[in-house]
């Protein structure tokens, strides 16, 4: 799967989905949708936006209610650091 597209269905299928829908006792019914979730705005349309289209077309559902927002580390002059 290509990383941004599978970003957006992060949410609900590592805790079962599609296979648990319907059953009150699984993780998915328990963990998803989940409160809020916090990342750099620098992703926001890359994979933010991926997960509440995706999650609200495959389950019905949002992932999250609320979205925080963060500032990035940037190098001595300006550019964006990298993880690596």
């Amino acid at each position: 799967l290509d990383t941004w597209f599978s970003s957006g269905l992060w949410p609900f299928a590592t805790v079962g989905w599609p296979n648990d829908e319907g059953k009150a006792d699984s993780d998915l019914a328990r963990f998803y949708p989940g409160t809020c979730l916090e990342t750099g705005y620098d992703i926001l349309f890359f994979w933010v936006a991926r997960m509440a289209m995706m999650g609200l077309e495959l389950t019905g559902k949002a992932p999250f209610d609320v979205v925080y927002l963060h500032g990035l580390v940037r190098a001595a002059d300006g550019s964006k650091m990298s993880k690596t």
